[in-house]
């Protein structure tokens, strides 16, 4: 009789059960050997990646690098950089820097400032005219500002909802997309007049430096929500005051910044083209904002 050493013994089995009986007897050998198995099955499944899986990913990988190009991604990775850089710019605020434009918003008629933007030596982007950033000229526009301007007016209008005792959650998204629809009304109404007007490649026309602008409203509009309203003749007479102020640091930061800063620039552009700009200016940033930051604070 011959001796195989991967044979469980019955009597071993019946052993078992004697000592354990809820294990039925000669089924712990079966059990055992089927059990090996199963665990080197999980292993090499751990081990050895499926290889339908990895050859879809490499498929799809394949056709998402032949649909852009590799000279297109090459592009496309150019143009982030530029975007993020030109947009560095604006952000490169200091706290002098805040405090003096704020002050130049609010008293706006107190300021000897020359209201024109300082030459500087490093490119904003490609086919863009060199100037200073915001930290080393207060003339340039931020996007500091307007950020935080924002975010304080959203949630300053909320607390004042909730001391009325008429908080809701859903107010913020409310008070939000209403807000962004006006800035974004505010900004196509003022790029189209530019456009139509002007038609020039001064930097003060690029789509980025407008949002600066129209966000400066924002410090006005949080002063009028912060000031009581009470009493009545008072809290008018501010209101009025900073809608001026805020009319008159628009107009002149565009007017003064819409040409390029040459003198031959300015020479070379009609004189009608200029009056027409100044009357633009003038209805856009008195009339329209006035009634713009009524209806919106």
């Amino acid at each position: 009789m011959s001796y195989n050493p991967y044979s469980y013994p019955a009597h071993a089995a019946n052993e078992r059960f004697a000592r354990d009986p809820y294990v039925p007897p000669q089924s712990a050998g079966t059990q055992a050997s089927q059990s090996v198995p199963e665990v080197q099955g999980m292993q090499g499944a751990q081990r050895y990646p499926d290889p339908g899986s990895s050859m879809a990913y490499q498929l799809g990988q394949t056709a998402f690098t032949n649909f852009i190009g590799q000279q297109n991604f090459s592009q496309f990775q150019e143009v982030s950089k530029a975007t993020t850089s030109s947009l560095s710019h604006y952000f490169q605020v200091t706290t002098d820097y805040v405090l003096r434009k704020l002050k130049l918003i609010l008293l706006p008629f107190y300021s000897k400032n020359t209201w024109q933007r300082l030459p500087g030596s490093q490119l904003q982007g490609p086919g863009s005219i060199s100037f200073l950033p915001p930290k080393d000229d207060i003339n340039s526009p931020d996007l500091y500002i307007p950020i935080m301007g924002l975010v304080t007016y959203i949630l300053i209008w909320n607390v004042q909802r909730g001391l009325e005792g008429s908080f809701n959650p859903e107010n913020l998204y409310y008070k939000l997309s209403s807000t962004l629809a006006f800035v974004v009304l505010d900004l196509v109404i003022l790029k189209l007049g530019l456009y139509l007007l002007v038609n020039t490649s001064s930097p003060t026309a690029s789509f980025t430096e407008l949002v600066c602008y129209v966000g400066y409203k924002f410090i006005p509009l949080t002063l009028v929500l912060l000031f009581p309203s009470k009493p009545w003749a008072l809290s008018l007479i501010i209101k009025i005051y900073l809608f001026i102020a805020f009319g008159v640091f628009l107009l002149r930061s565009v007017k003064f910044n819409l040409f390029n800063a040459s003198n031959d620039d300015m020479g070379s552009v009609k004189k009608s083209t200029v009056k027409k700009c100044n009357y633009f200016l003038f209805v856009y940033g008195f009339l329209w904002q006035s009634i713009l930051m009524w209806l919106m604070g």
